[in-house]
């Protein structure tokens, strides 16, 4: 049995967030090697490197940082914050 070196996660989008995905879908499965942060991924499906300063990643439901390096079957959000008075 060959066993591959990529895992997978979903990553959605939320809100107002830009997409950079071609299909204009707004989830989608990515695969990836281990070690491979938040911002990586970020940056290979089409963000800007000025963008990442204002989007928040959400993994399996806990924000956290772009260099959170990414786990097999992980579900990302990426959000804008919100703000309010």
């Amino acid at each position: 049995m060959v066993r591959s070196n990529m895992n997978s996660a979903t990553l959605e989008l939320v809100g107002s967030v830009r997409n950079p995905f071609p299909s204009k879908k707004r989830k989608k499965t990515i695969e990836f090697s281990k070690k491979t942060s938040i911002k990586t991924i970020l940056l290979k499906v089409g963000f800007l490197e000025t963008e990442l300063e204002f989007l928040i990643p959400i993994v399996n439901g806990t924000r956290t940082s772009h260099d959170y390096l990414l786990q097999d079957n992980d579900h990302i959000w990426i959000s804008l914050p919100i703000g309010g008075g």
